[in-house]
């Protein structure tokens, strides 16, 4: 089964999200402006990371409750078509559909992660989806929960950040390195340049089993 990651795997969030946080924060007295690095080094990172990524000098309470805030407004954004997709995303997974099983584990939410199935309009080809948040578990522990629950020997995990990495070595699947994504220079056995990439080294390493 190939999994993938979300933010910087398969979308491109970052402009979304940012504008959902100048939206929600600008004329917050109590909060500092958030920049766009910001956002971007933030991608990948759990919910209470995050809160304390974006909004260091607050309160653990009230930075989450802001958070959830900036989330439901970047909800909004990618619903009413603020997104971007990965050249190729599309195609490359309709054809790996054909003969893989395909599913989605990100840090995120399982509303997240359906959001992208219905405005990529790709819902049809994954077989399943968990966002760790919504289970309060690790990124790993969700790669393992979709595994069993598909009822998957092995798997792959597609994704761009050190995280993601950690993760699929926790699981114990194989990691491929999205070095479109954030992270550009993870130390990985496997890495694509572009997902459409990705059916060729899938071949390249079955090859070398």
């Amino acid at each position: 089964m190939i999994l993938f990651d979300l933010d910087g795997t398969l979308w491109d969030t970052i402009n979304a999200t940012y504008q959902a946080t100048l939206n929600i924060t600008l004329h917050r007295k109590d909060v500092n402006k958030i920049s766009k690095k910001t956002v971007k080094t933030g991608m990948g990172l759990t919910f209470s990371e995050n809160a304390k990524h974006y909004m260091p000098t607050l309160e653990k309470e009230r930075r989450e409750e802001i958070l959830n805030h900036i989330n439901k407004e970047t909800m909004k954004l990618l619903n009413s078509g603020k997104t971007k997709f990965y050249v190729g995303m599309k195609k490359t997974i309709k054809k790996l559909s054909q003969k893989y099983a395909l599913g989605i584990v990100t840090n995120n939410n399982d509303e997240y992660a359906k959001t992208f199935l219905e405005t990529s309009k790709l819902t049809k080809y994954f077989k399943d989806y968990i966002g760790a948040a919504s289970y309060n578990i690790t990124k790993g522990e969700a790669i393992k929960l979709i595994l069993e629950r598909n009822k998957q020997a092995k798997g792959y995990y597609v994704g761009d950040t050190q995280k993601d990495l950690e993760a699929a070595n926790e699981a114990q699947v194989i990691f491929i390195h999205a070095q479109y994504g954030i992270d550009k220079n993870l130390v990985t056995k496997y890495k694509i340049k572009k997902i459409i990439f990705l059916p060729l080294l899938l071949n390249k390493i079955e090859r070398e089993k």
